[in-house]
C-alpha cells in the first residue's frame, strides 16, 4: 500500500486483448525535478497508461476508470482511485462522498484561483497560451505560477489522462491532509478546464508526441483491484505503524 500512494507523483475488468496493437499516440514531457521522462500513451478507444520510464509504478485509465497500479517484492498491487478514496472516507471523517464517481461534483468544486491569460507559445510541437495562475500557494496567494495550456483536440486524451494521474496522487494523502484535498482536485478542474497543459514554469515540459502502436498487454491490469475492505485494512496498519515510530 505504501508504494502504491507514491505513485505520481488516472475498465471494470481485466480487458483481454488479441496479439494487435492498439493504435494511438505516445506523448513524453521531461520532469526537471526527477531529470526523468513521463510517458503517456493512450489508445484510439481513450485508455491510457502513465508513469515514469522503467518504472513499475504506473496509472492506468481503462474504461473512464483510473487505477494505480504498484507493487511489493514482485506483486503487483492494484487499486482503483474511487475505492481509494470510499476507504479513505472510512478511515477518516468523509472526506471524498460522490466527488471521485461523479464527475460533475468535481466540476462544481469551489477553487479561488487568479488566471491572467498571456501570449501565445510553442512547446513540443504544440501552440499553447501563457497563463499566470495565482492562488495556488496558500502562504502568497499573490504569487504566479506559470502554465502553458493547450487548446489542441490532439492533446485532450492527454489532458485527461494526466489530470487523473495528478488526482491519484493525492487522494491517499487525505488521510494525513484531510479536506485540503478536495480544494486541491479543484484547483486542478480549474487549470485542466483551460486546456492541456504543455509546460509548468519550465519545470515539467512537453518534449515530443509521437503517433504510437501501444503494445498488447500495455492496458491490462496486471492483477484484480483491491476491495474497499482490503484498502481500508491497509491504510489503519500503516496509520497504526507510523504511530509507534
Amino acid at each position: 500500500m505504501r508504494r502504491m500512494i507514491k505513485i505520481g507523483l488516472g475498465a471494470l475488468a481485466v480487458l483481454a486483448f488479441a496479439g494487435q496493437a492498439e493504435a494511438g499516440l505516445r506523448a513524453v514531457y521531461f520532469d526537471a525535478a526527477k531529470s526523468g521522462q513521463l510517458v503517456i500513451e493512450v489508445a484510439d478507444n481513450g485508455d491510457a497508461r502513465i508513469g515514469e520510464a522503467d518504472s513499475s509504478d504506473y496509472g492506468l485509465l481503462l474504461g473512464g476508470h483510473f487505477y494505480i497500479v504498484g507493487g511489493q517484492q514482485g506483486v503487483p498491487m492494484v487499486a482503483r482511485i474511487e475505492d481509494v478514496g470510499a476507504a479513505v472516507d472510512r478511515v477518516v471523517p468523509p472526506i471524498f462522498h460522490d466527488l471521485l464517481k461523479n464527475p460533475v461534483a468535481a466540476s462544481a468544486l469551489p477553487a479561488h484561483l487568479r488566471i491572467e491569460a498571456g501570449a501565445e507559445q510553442n512547446v513540443g510541437g504544440y501552440a499553447g497560451r501563457l497563463y499566470h495562475v495565482r492562488g495556488l500557494d496558500s502562504a502568497d496567494p499573490d504569487k504566479a505560477a506559470d502554465y502553458v495550456i493547450s487548446k489542441d483536440a490532439a492533446l485532450v486524451p492527454v489532458g485527461r489522462v494526466l489530470e487523473q494521474f495528478m488526482n491519484a496522487a493525492l487522494v491517499p494523502a487525505a488521510v494525513m491532509m484531510g479536506p485540503a484535498i478536495p480544494e486541491l482536485i479543484g484547483e486542478t478542474r480549474e487549470i485542466f478546464a483551460l486546456g492541456t497543459p504543455i509546460d509548468v514554469g519550465g519545470r515539467f515540459r512537453l518534449d515530443h508526441v509521437d503517433i504510437f502502436a501501444v503494445a498488447p498487454g500495455r492496458l491490462a491490469l496486471p492483477a484484480e483491484p483491491a476491495t474497499v475492505d482490503a484498502l481500508v485494512a491497509a491504510m489503519k496498519a500503516d496509520i497504526a505503524e507510523n504511530a509507534h515510530r
